[in-house]
């Protein structure tokens, strides 16, 4: 027990503090052997430390007492600013450290040490408003843990990536609170390197969320250079918008219902403009110039859509287009079922409407497959709905048409379902736990082609592998690409 939670275990007028006669310092002493015998917590040690600190330190420990970030701490209290007096004695910086180290030090090193370990940075970005009154050693050891905890993620943060999952403290907001707390030249020159990582993190995958989240969380260090501090907040807006933008969201399903919308009212307009409305009149004359030329203008449609080949495309070129000798720091999953999503950053969202059009698919190829279903909108732009993983063997049904859309799939076959690092590391898409997207380490031969390959699905279909291509057959009655097959 620290003397401060024991001096609030009495009754004792702390403005007295320092003027305390022979008298008095007796009364607190069997004060405080009275609760002694109350409370099994109390030592004898811990009362001398009190009654020390009262005779030979009173200053100082006012000084203490009167800190509202270090007594709230010392205390397990949280007293507002009102709580405590402004009145306190002048006392040397150094003298303060002094008591500080004396009857708090190896408290507050502990305290330091087991949330830098664990990377709990909320209390101690707060504790560290205090630091001008922490002894020496004490700043010198959260300068040093700091400096390395910024190093260790910079090198994580450089191809070939290491294991993000570690330094995932870079998203959290107080992560540098605190550093900015305790911030000096050397702090800073490592922060402005670090936001070079996280930059050429983002640059890769604009999507990341350790990259938009370390922008944002960023913001709360306030550099000392001007510049520095511009391109903190610069990508802290980026970071945020991008972020907002593209963050996962669990059966959000107003976007396809908006779309449908737009296509349906397209639908109405090219229909309006196709029809003959030349017996029609205004109810004038009826006359019109027959120079005049109506054109209606192209509707424009949102790049979010125009620009998704892009992104499927990019993400196609993840997939399949590495070499296994190029595989670097692989970890394999192996609990991922028949039926699951596989998938967090691509292909993350769920149907979007039942319908009653069921099909079975069965996977008889000796792979594991991820049947990739997509949307086509606008008679062209495909785009993403979900992904259905079918362990080699197994079968699964598919509710997939909304009725209103054309649905299209893709075929990615492999085995050895993992998360792992390549050299070249290509068009890298990172998940929500800031680890590499899984995809399969071995993969089907002419898994790139079989993956471009656009299929359309009616009925019930067994898939097969052989002679470096899919046998796609429901009832004997084969299946190319992008043809409709029936029963």
């Amino acid at each position: 027990m620290n003397i401060i939670r024991l001096l609030e275990s009495v009754s004792l007028d702390k403005s007295k503090i320092g003027s305390f006669s022979n008298q008095d310092f007796t009364e607190v002493k069997k004060q405080l052997i009275a609760e002694k015998e109350n409370n099994p917590e109390i030592e004898d040690s811990h009362i001398s430390q009190l009654l020390e600190a009262l005779k030979k330190n009173a200053d100082s420990f006012l000084i203490v007492l009167n800190n509202r970030i270090l007594f709230n701490f010392l205390s397990g209290k949280d007293y507002p600013r009102t709580y405590f007096s402004n009145s306190v004695p002048a006392v040397e910086t150094e003298k303060i450290k002094a008591f500080v180290q004396q009857f708090f030090g190896e408290e507050l090193l502990s305290f330091f040490n087991q949330n830098l370990e664990t990377n709990k940075f909320n209390e101690i970005s707060h504790l560290a408003e205090a630091k001008e009154l922490f002894p020496d050693n004490l700043n010198y050891n959260l300068k040093q843990h700091s400096l390395d905890k910024i190093d260790e993620a910079i090198t994580a943060l450089k191809p070939p990536y290491g294991n993000l999952s570690k330094v995932l403290y870079i998203k959290d907001s107080y992560f540098f609170a605190f550093l900015n707390q305790i911030k000096d030249n050397a702090i800073e020159e490592k922060i402005e390197h670090l936001l070079e990582s996280v930059t050429n993190l983002y640059k890769l995958d604009h999507n990341s969320e350790l990259a938009n989240k370390t922008f944002s969380a960023m913001s709360r260090y306030i550099p000392f250079d001007a510049d520095l501090a511009q391109k903190v907040k610069r990508n802290k807006d980026i970071g945020e918008s991008n972020f907002e933008a593209h963050r996962p969201k669990k059966k959000n399903r107003t976007w396809i219902y908006v779309v449908v919308g737009i296509f349906v009212a397209l639908r109405i307009v090219l229909f309006i403009n196709s029809s003959n409305f030349d017996n029609f009149t205004n109810g004038n004359d009826g006359n019109y110039d027959d120079d005049t030329e109506y054109k209606s203008e192209p509707p424009k449609i949102d790049r979010y859509y125009t620009n998704m080949k892009y992104a499927i495309d990019s993400f196609q070129v993840f997939l399949a287009d590495f070499k296994e000798s190029e595989i670097r720091q692989m970890k394999q999953d192996v609990s991922l079922k028949t039926g699951e999503n596989p998938f967090e950053t691509f292909y993350k969202n769920p149907p979007t409407a039942d319908s009653n059009h069921f099909i079975t698919v069965t996977n008889k190829t000796g792979y594991d497959m991820v049947l990739l279903e997509n949307t086509v909108l606008y008679d062209s732009i495909k785009m993403p709905r979900s992904a259905h993983f079918i362990k080699a063997g197994d079968a699964l049904e598919i509710n997939f048409n909304s009725g209103y859309t054309e649905t299209i799939f893709n075929m990615y076959l492999g085995k050895k379902w993992a998360t792992f690092q390549t050299v070249a590391n290509k068009n890298p898409f990172i998940r929500n736990h800031s680890v590499l997207e899984y995809r399969f380490s071995q993969l089907v031969p002419a898994a790139e082609q079989i993956l471009k390959t656009d299929y359309r699905f009616i009925n019930d279909a067994t898939i097969s592998y052989s002679k470096g291509g899919l046998d796609i057959d429901s009832n004997g009655a084969k299946v190319n690409p992008l043809d409709e097959y029936k029963k």
